[in-house]
């Protein structure tokens, strides 16, 4: 529990045993002064009620579970599309501060899409009414909350081209298979189409991120893929399961305990010139894996850093995090100093358009402050607000990107521009993205240990 929940724990307490006192003492009191000592406790209450509702309003959202439920499973009626969109309306522009900073009309975007709701016919044309809504808002901290259909597979861009990344299904596609056409329609086409439904705050994190949608949907539970593997072209029929986000979920904690235990179960004696070191998130479970990993390597001579597919998480383990690489004090929500077991060595971070929100914010912690060298692609663009939980009477759930638009300690935008590595990798058609940005990664480390090797020799041999 945190600080400022137990201080008003604290004051209810006192407020509690203070009334009770002066009812007990009434008679010796006396009644004008009972009254008195009563009003001064209201208002008193009355007072820090107003003054800390900012503080519960907050909390409140930003801690909101939302009722994780699947579009069609949604309980409103077409009737209600209207009020239940006006209610989304007055929620955003109450509370999206960003859309000044982007320059977005909210009240031409209600305007614009009170047509297309009040022609959807069903719960799929109003969803996608919406989510072109929140497209336009054009931050990815402020999106519609529902649950994906989708399967073990997925999908990425590489030179303006689609290709399978990976595939854990039985069906006869495999990694690196190119994607000529979803549904009917070629890659390309397919892309412009559904970049208006992302929420992505940059214009090149919407295109990017279409390839997640290949083999997934809010609304649809088949995808009919047409590919090309060498001279061949085939067609594949594939299943999106409601199921399918959890099985994503099951494997994701598979990968990372393997290379948990490639860890910690490695010789206590053995010795590791450069390791490779994941970080998925800042959940609590997460931080705490990580810093065990660390301690085990944290006496390499190089680290490698990888955020290339880290949605983010609590800024507080952010921030531990990076005191164990910060060279020196670096200023961001609060002062982040060095801790007594930070990194010595020479860290690479790898970063790339899936690096997000708050792992982003240590990507730039980490350049700004001198620390490490970034290798990959510009970040999400998207570290400078908090999402806060929303909720509709027609039971719609929804984050909106929370506070004004800031800056890094440097003047860097935090909102809209991604972190630009040191080191941009570019794109190989015939190589998956991550496994270019690590070969790259592992070919600059080994570099460096062997110029390190290298004046480690001249070195003995001047003193010979």
């Amino acid at each position: 529990m945190n600080t400022f929940l137990w201080a008003q724990i604290l004051c209810l307490i006192i407020t509690i045993g203070a009334s009770v006192y002066i009812y007990i003492k009434r008679k010796k009191l006396g009644f004008w002064t009972v009254s008195i000592l009563y009003l001064l406790i209201l208002g008193g209450t009355i007072y820090i009620a107003v003054k800390n509702y900012p503080k519960y309003w907050f909390g409140y959202h930003l801690t909101m579970k939302p009722e994780k439920q699947f579009v069609l499973e949604q309980n409103i009626e077409p009737n209600e599309y209207m009020d239940d969109f006006k209610e989304i309306c007055d929620i955003v522009e109450k509370h999206y501060s960003l859309a000044e900073y982007k320059g977005t009309s909210l009240k031409s975007l209600r305007n614009k899409y009170s047509i297309k709701v009040k022609n959807a016919k069903d719960s799929r044309e109003y969803f996608l009414a919406i989510q072109q809504y929140f497209s336009e808002l054009r931050n990815s901290h402020t999106y519609l909350i529902y649950n994906k259909y989708s399967t073990l597979a997925d999908a990425e861009w590489r030179c303006d081209s689609l290709y399978v990344s990976i595939n854990l299904t039985d069906l006869p596609f495999q990694k690196g298979d190119r994607i000529l056409s979803i549904d009917g329609i070629d890659a390309l086409s397919w892309r412009d189409s559904i970049k208006n439904y992302l929420p992505e705050s940059t214009r090149e994190g919407k295109y990017i991120h279409t390839a997640n949608y290949v083999f997934s949907s809010y609304v649809d539970t088949v995808r009919n893929l047409c590919l090309c593997r060498d001279d061949s072209v085939f067609k594949v029929k594939v299943e999106l399961s409601s199921e399918g986000m959890q099985r994503i979920s099951q494997y994701n904690k598979e990968t990372r305990k393997s290379e948990n235990r490639r860890i910690m179960d490695s010789p206590k004696d053995k010795k590791e010139y450069f390791t490779l070191l994941s970080l998925s998130g800042f959940t609590d479970e997460d931080t705490e894996e990580f810093i065990l990993k660390y301690n085990k390597v944290k006496n390499c001579q190089c680290i490698i850093l990888n955020l290339l597919n880290n949605f983010g998480g609590l800024v507080k383990n952010m921030e531990k995090i990076a005191a164990l690489f910060v060279k020196q004090p670096y200023q961001a929500e609060s002062l982040i100093t060095p801790s007594d077991n930070s990194f010595k060595g020479k860290l690479y971070v790898m970063t790339g358009p899936n690096t997000f929100s708050a792992a982003e914010h240590l990507a730039s912690i980490l350049k700004e402050s001198g620390s490490a060298v970034l290798v990959g692609k510009e970040t999400a663009g998207d570290f400078g607000t908090t999402p806060l939980t929303f909720c509709t009477s027609h039971g719609t759930y929804f984050c909106i990107g929370f506070g004004k638009p800031k800056k890094t300690f440097k003047g860097q935008p935090r909102e809209g521009k991604g972190v630009k590595p040191h080191i941009r990798i570019k794109e190989n058609a015939a190589l998956s993205n991550d496994f270019n940005t690590v070969r790259a990664t592992y070919y600059l480390a080994m570099n460096d240990i062997l110029e390190a090797k290298k004046d480690s020799i001249k070195k003995k041999e001047r003193l010979e």
